[in-house]
């Protein structure tokens, strides 16, 4: 498979901070963005080759004027194994798993905040959502690397399998039965987000454990999926760290 570009300084000091293997780093000679001169210096420090360039050549293999001055070529994203999830899991461990979530900006959006709140790895189906590619990377800022994705052929199986393995399966849903704040979170939970417009599919809920709520003020229904995801996985955690 051929090298991605990703670009902005945050997604490219994440890439070297992961140890991903970044194959290049193209700075542009015009610009001296914020962050630049430590990201030179990671550069050196991890022996990986940097240009300066002209900004044209910039704009030209990002496909973008928004790219902060920076890009770099790696080598493609790679998705983890349930088995390799289930390896590495500590016996305190909080997944995600997201049913069909189809834009790329929340996907990456919940990457990111899946790895600022300990999640062991996400969860998401083959198909019907959004891909791990360069629009995922740029929206976590860089937190892709970090966090690892299992596809699912069958998201139902894949939670059943992983309630066999000791995990409780938490479905959010706006009119869940137990309220997110006082449910007692188990040791080893998986949260269950659904699609941005319809929700969790039947079949996926029929897998899950228990449904639960974020209690909304003002006659709201419903939050945006990377916003409900925030509150409800550090509650989640800070429930599983008082357990």
């Amino acid at each position: 498979m051929a090298a991605k570009v990703i670009h902005g300084v945050n997604a490219v000091r994440e890439a070297l901070r992961a140890g991903r293997c970044v194959n290049r780093v193209y700075l542009a000679r015009e610009s001296r963005a914020h962050g630049v001169d430590a990201l030179v210096d990671e550069a050196k420090t991890l022996r990986v080759p940097f240009d300066f360039v002209p900004q044209a050549k910039l704009n030209d293999l990002t496909g973008t004027r928004e790219h902060q001055g920076v890009a770099a070529t790696i080598s493609p994203l790679a998705y983890a194994s349930l088995d390799e999830c289930l390896e590495r899991c500590p016996p305190k461990a909080l997944l995600l798993a997201l049913d069909q979530v189809q834009h790329p900006r929340n996907f990456g959006m919940l990457l990111r905040t899946a790895f600022g709140a300990g999640v062991a790895a996400v969860l998401a189906p083959e198909r019907g959502g959004a891909l791990l590619d360069d629009d995922v990377v740029r929206a976590s800022a860089g937190a892709a690397f970090h966090v690892p994705v299992v596809p699912c052929p069958n998201l139902s199986q894949t939670l059943r399998t992983l309630k066999d393995s000791g995990f409780w399966v938490y479905a959010l849903a706006g009119d869940g039965d137990e309220d997110v704040f006082t449910v007692n979170w188990a040791d080893r939970s998986v949260l269950v987000l659904g699609n941005e417009t319809h929700g969790i599919r039947p079949g996926v809920q029929k897998a899950c454990d228990v449904t639960v709520r974020i209690p909304l003020c003002g006659g709201l229904d419903s939050l945006n999926v990377s916003v409900a995801a925030g509150v409800a996985l550090f509650q989640a955690m800070l429930s599983m760290r008082r357990g």
